[in-house]
């Protein structure tokens, strides 16, 4: 393992690999990263911290990020353990086994693994409710035990990792839930159509919640996410296209939410309202901004060669401003399929993955519509987090633990910061 140098976090779900990878697909703000003053931490008794996710030890490690160095705490999750995600009050971070097909709970104040979380089926999407009552996850490959199509939407209990009756849904991929928490928006493999869930009633032959397809004035193309207005009432589609394997450019459309019927029958037409929509250049990670009324978009339109011959895609970084109804002209940033976008401090860290002789992190001021390639490639780019006690920015890049200031240079600690196995993400959580 190289030495790193030391040099880069709602309701949301968060995807891997395809159309998705580790990212804010889903986010619906910049989450709560569990900031103040807490009680407990009996294990380490750190005052900061950020975890990091060992894909082959299939744990998490603690970095102590006040004196930038790892520690010896560990904590096992499961099998291939990849991204996380933070449950939105900042008490719990979710922790995606791969491997394991399941969701490892990790209660941040009582430093402890509290629940496991096993869905039958791997997950790149899953979204948690406020008071960690009730969880989400679309599970492609779910086996229903017929030879229906497979794939669900399991219901699970953020604390205890116990499930509730699952809702048979084909091949669902991503979804997310309104802020209300009375509704998902549910995209699969099978179509180009939007899928409403109402968590509300149940339909009364499959005593489930009901889905209904989503009569939209518009053609979706591959939808990868959703965001929702700070009202519930207006949803905010992307749609991945060319990239993932559509037929149409990269968009984003803004709709109206869309009534549910009399009657709670699965599989009833429902119709929706196409207020605004905007063309752009890739369409594949969003961050919503609930406070600035703004969503960020990136994403790629085309194949091209690097500097050495390498096919790579292209990359683009673009502000809708949901208020003014309008969309930045769009901004080059790294090579690369697009896998994390992070706020930190009005500064957007892109990550992507397959990037050629490039890094895979860029630094983006939308303000100024501008982008700054880090000047060394180390590979795939899966994680970043901004360490608050600090104001360092953490990165997982090719499986590795890196360190920099805000404005992209390489910081170097006096300790070992070496994680040996293959890091995957990272994230302050104090």
């Amino acid at each position: 393992m190289k030495q790193s140098l030391m040099f880069l976090a709602l309701l949301g779900a968060i995807v891997l690999a395809g159309c998705g990878g580790n990212g804010d697909t889903t986010s619906q703000t910049t989450y709560n990263n569990g900031s103040g003053n807490q009680p407990f931490k009996p294990t380490t008794h750190l005052s900061h911290r950020s975890l990091v996710t060992n894909y082959y030890a299939g744990q998490l490690q603690v970095m102590d990020a006040t004196q930038d160095r790892l520690t010896n705490f560990t904590f096992a999750t499961g099998a291939q353990s990849t991204y996380m995600q933070p449950s939105p009050d900042g008490t719990l971070t979710f922790v995606n086994n791969s491997g394991g097909n399941s969701i490892s709970s990790f209660n941040n104040n009582q430093e402890a693994v509290k629940a496991s979380i096993f869905l039958s089926g791997f997950t790149e999407s899953f979204v948690t409710s406020v008071n960690n009552k009730v969880g989400f996850a679309a599970v492609y490959n779910y086996n229903n035990g017929t030879f229906r199509t497979p794939g669900a939407i399991v219901r699970f209990n953020p604390t205890d990792g116990s499930l509730n009756t699952q809702i048979m849904f084909p091949k669902a991929r991503y979804l997310a839930m309104d802020p209300l928490e009375k509704h998902l928006l549910v995209f699969n493999d099978s179509d180009n159509i939007a899928y409403w869930v109402d968590l509300n009633t149940i339909d009364s032959t499959l005593q489930v919640p009901p889905y209904y397809p989503i009569t939209i004035a518009a053609h979706l193309s591959r939808p990868v996410a959703a965001f929702f207005s700070a009202d519930s009432t207006k949803a905010y589609i992307l749609n991945c296209g060319i990239e993932c394997g559509g037929t149409d450019v990269p968009s984003v459309i803004e709709i109206s939410v869309p009534a549910s019927p009399a009657s709670p029958v699965t599989g009833t037409a429902v119709t929706s309202t196409v207020v605004k929509s905007w063309p752009v250049n890739g369409a594949r990670r969003g961050l919503m901004d609930l406070k600035a009324n703004k969503l960020y978009v990136v994403g790629s339109t085309s194949t091209v060669s690097d500097s050495a011959g390498n096919a790579v895609q292209d990359g683009y970084f673009t502000t809708i401003d949901l208020a003014a109804g309008t969309a930045s002209a769009p901004i080059r940033i790294g090579n690369g399929a697009k896998y994390v976008i992070r706020n930190v401090n009005g500064a957007f860290w892109v990550g992507s993955t397959h990037c050629g002789v490039q890094s895979c992190f860029t630094i983006v001021n939308a303000a100024a519509g501008t982008a700054t390639v880090l000047p060394t490639s180390k590979g795939d780019g899966t994680g970043v987090s901004f360490t608050a006690n600090s104001g360092e920015v953490y990165t997982i890049e090719g499986g590795e633990f890196y360190m920099y200031d805000q404005s992209g240079n390489p910081i170097t600690s006096q300790y070992a910061t070496d994680v040996r196995g293959q890091a995957s993400d990272v994230l302050y959580i104090n």
